[in-house]
């Protein structure tokens, strides 16, 4: 992470510019002179269980997920360090993301993926121009052969899972939710947390403006719940746990690289990660899909995690968000299951 943390006074907001680079004057590069709009995605009111919410629709950022905020940013930044190569880890949102900006900078692709990645994400990515390799094994087997090819010459390992810049690019999401509730946070945020970008990129959001923080919610599928497993240890000690089937591929890290850090930021802003169990994954897909919210089901774990914090009992304090983060057109076969089912 960077330190100290970028601040955001905000009469430095650019209001004419509509999209993301608005808070340009809190990120760690400039404005680029080319980008694909991506930024200010709509806050939607919606309802679950008949209760009223307020779904961030980064499902409809240009390649389809909210990976688009930390890539747009973290190319722009490695394009003028003269960075003319990255090199990736990703099961799928994350490849299209930085495959899209890479191109858009002239910078090439080289995404490294787990043998058995839904091929219609890798698809996209090979549609920007990215050289793909799938590999055999655990995820951090498939990082470390990207660790390694990004020590060639003029070349750098970019993973969205460690690198502090694209963090900072995920941060404006609640930023934009900031503006969009009038200048003021909701009382909690409900998320998918896989690597934790997103919920490390809302913790810096709040730093930026110094404010008062809301309550960050952490949702996983129970098949792969590092995070909520080490919640629930008397030491809170973070150990990795094998991934299990999960409809919600893109939270299927069973060691993620930041798990201190996230059980901290979860900490210090009141909140929680929630385990959701794949029928109520399953379940809240749908009902997603019935109101006209066609996303893959990794992202709707955070609106399954809000139901199930609900049925247990909890009870909101104010205006409620939920990040609504990977489009369903990339998710196909899920999206056949489910419906079949």
């Amino acid at each position: 992470m960077i330190d100290p943390p970028l601040r955001l006074v905000t009469n430095a907001i650019d209001a004419h510019d509509r999209t993301l680079w608005r808070y340009a004057a809190a990120l760690p590069v400039e404005r680029p002179k080319r980008t694909l709009g991506e930024g200010m995605t709509p806050l939607v009111e919606g309802e679950l269980d008949g209760e009223p919410v307020c779904f961030k629709l980064d499902f409809l950022l240009p390649t389809g997920s909210f990976k688009d905020r930390g890539a747009s940013v973290l190319l722009a930044f490695l394009a003028v360090s003269g960075i003319r190569r990255v090199t990736v880890d990703s099961s799928g949102n994350a490849a299209a993301a930085f495959a899209a900006y890479a191109a858009l900078h002239g910078v090439e692709a080289l995404i490294f993926a787990p043998v058995g990645t839904s091929a219609d994400k890798m698809v996209q990515a090979r549609a920007y121009g990215a050289e793909i390799e799938l590999i055999a094994g655990a995820r951090e087997t498939v990082a470390a052969a990207a660790q390694s090819a990004g020590r060639a010459p003029a070349t750098t390992y970019a993973s969205h899972n460690w690198h502090p810049v694209f963090v900072e690019g995920t941060k404006t999401w609640l930023l934009e939710v900031w503006e969009q509730l009038g200048r003021r946070w909701p009382a909690v945020c409900f998320m998918p947390v896989g690597g934790g970008s997103l919920l490390l990129g809302a913790h810096l959001a709040v730093q930026a403006l110094g404010d008062d923080e809301p309550a960050l919610v952490a949702a996983q599928p129970e098949a792969c719940a590092p995070l909520v497993r080490a919640w629930m240890r008397p030491d809170q000690a973070l150990e990795p746990v094998e991934a299990g089937a999960t409809l919600a591929e893109g939270a299927r890290i069973g060691r993620p690289p930041r798990g201190k850090l996230l059980l901290e930021t979860l900490r210090e802003s009141g909140g929680w990660p929630e385990a959701v169990p794949e029928s109520l994954l399953a379940e809240t897909t749908r009902l997603l899909w019935r109101q006209g919210l066609y996303v893959e089901p990794t992202a709707a774990l955070g609106a399954a995690a809000y139901r199930a914090a609900r049925r247990r009992g909890w009870t909101p304090k104010g205006p409620v968000v939920i990040a609504l983060t990977g489009s369903g057109l990339k998710a196909g076969g899920a999206a056949v299951r489910l419906l079949e089912q």
